[in-house]
């Protein structure tokens, strides 16, 4: 994949994509990410007309676009949760976690996929009956980033006029306005694009700010659909979301470690489905996030990632 910025305004941002077939997308979209202009001449314009592999391929153009600008103008235009650098960001957080503190926030799945492979006493929750089995254990993961631990953090808070006496760790939400919210979201979204760009260690900034309580999805047709209702409306999207078939935890230990392994095959998908190779340490075979893996089992040139068994690699 390859992209080109053609123009910039103050409200969007115009792209020339080849993709991996050498077909040419032009492709404009606003710096929140939303497309409104994409025109290709190599595949069949209506969707019910094109294969499986050509409307994978306009798929693929419009994530790298998105991707590309994220990139090189720091607009958080990639959807959160699509977003490599904000999942590596929720990775590297995991990792500097003790025992404790991992335990205190994913309590709830160990123990529920515990209970689901027979050696625990009791379930986290009650699987709602519209589930299919099995179903998929849910968390959604938000962030938080403290630009005062790192210089690239308090330089760009200054630019987006932040206080940063304090830790932002330490600061109410209830307490700020819509416009600083808006002015966070832009500072979180060119942070992370700077410090992928940088090569800096995110764990010195990032921190999981809070999870949600533990729910269910299954598949739904093209979608997974979420049967549960208990879950209280969020102000934002999650930075990433877990999505677990029942898998042995084993113990704490083991699970903190299955997580780094599991958020890599995260990582990986993200890349993927935008036409891109992983980079070295994401070329990792496993179950991500369950649609990337339908894609993987019906789009032809996809080998199979998600697949233990699987040299997808090689």
């Amino acid at each position: 994949m390859e992209a080109t910025i053609t123009g910039e305004d103050d409200l969007a941002v115009g792209l020339s994509v080849i993709d991996n077939d050498d077909v040419e997308h032009l492709i404009e979209l606003e710096r929140d990410g939303e497309i409104y202009y994409h025109e290709q001449d190599g595949y069949p314009d209506e969707s019910v007309n094109q294969t499986d592999e050509e409307s994978e391929r306009i798929r693929q153009a419009r994530s790298f676009a998105r991707y590309h600008v994220f990139v090189e103008r720091g607009y958080d235009t990639v959807p959160p949760s699509e977003n490599p650098v904000r999942i590596d960001a929720v990775r590297q957080a995991i990792n500097e976690m003790d025992r404790a503190e991992f335990e205190e926030l994913f309590g709830d799945l160990y123990q529920q996929l515990e209970f689901e492979e027979g050696s625990g006493t009791s379930p986290a929750m009650t699987v709602p009956s519209g589930a299919t089995d099995p179903c998929i254990y849910c968390k959604n993961i938000y962030l938080g980033i403290d630009p005062l631990e790192t210089d690239l953090g308090t330089q760009l808070a200054s630019k987006h006029d932040l206080d940063v006496t304090k830790s932002a760790a330490e600061i109410d939400l209830a307490d700020v306005s819509e416009h600083e919210l808006e002015s966070w979201g832009e500072f979180s979204g060119e942070f992370a694009a700077q410090a992928a760009d940088s090569g800096l260690n995110l764990s010195d900034a990032a921190y999981i700010d809070e999870t949600s309580d533990l729910y269910v999805k299954y598949p739904d047709g093209a979608q997974l659909a979420v049967v549960d209702d208990h879950l209280a409306p969020a102000a934002r999207d999650p930075d990433t979301v877990i999505e677990l078939l029942p898998i042995d935890p084993q113990d704490l230990e083991y699970f903190k470690s299955f997580m780094d392994h599991y958020l890599r095959c995260q990582i990986r998908d993200s890349f993927v489905e935008m036409g891109v190779h992983p980079p070295e340490e994401f070329q990792v075979i496993g179950m991500g996030r369950f649609m990337a893996a339908r894609g993987y089992d019906y789009i032809d040139f996809y080998p199979e990632f998600h697949n233990p068994n699987a040299e997808a690699f090689h």
